[in-house]
């Protein structure tokens, strides 16, 4: 799988990195939204793993973004961020979020919300509000 980390904490992308290429997923990094804008021109993820507190934006306005644009209205997100008020969760579940991690977290953990959100059916391009048409 290919997946994109948008984690501004050098040390904690470096972790979810290094946990990731162990099992075999290909991952790129950014550390502001600017960078993972710049990434995502020509290299499409099966996961974005984004942080709420970034540099330049915060990563609710950017998954809000990014499920606006048809090509990454499947692409799932999963919420890792040490924002845990119920609030906070709900926002980001509200943006589009496909799932939700508080930091600090297990390695366990980590790699089950992953592969949770990667076996969840795709959504369609029609959008999010329409059920898939039988075949």
């Amino acid at each position: 799988m290919r997946l994109l980390i948008v984690e501004n904490d050098e040390d904690t992308a470096g972790f979810m990195r290094y946990v990731l290429e162990e099992e075999r997923h290909s991952v790129r990094t950014a550390s502001a939204v600017g960078a993972a804008r710049w990434q995502l021109r020509d290299y499409k993820p099966d996961l974005i793993i984004l942080d709420r507190g970034l540099p330049d934006s915060d990563g609710v306005d950017f998954c809000r973004e990014l499920k606006s644009r048809p090509g990454f209205l499947g692409v799932p997100v999963l919420f890792v961020s040490a924002a845990r008020s119920p609030a906070q969760i709900h926002e980001a579940f509200a943006a589009g979020g496909d799932d939700y991690i508080v930091k600090p977290f297990s390695v366990a953990e980590f790699l089950a919300r992953i592969e949770s959100v990667l076996r969840r059916p795709a959504r369609l391009s029609e959008g999010p509000d329409r059920l898939p048409q039988p075949s």
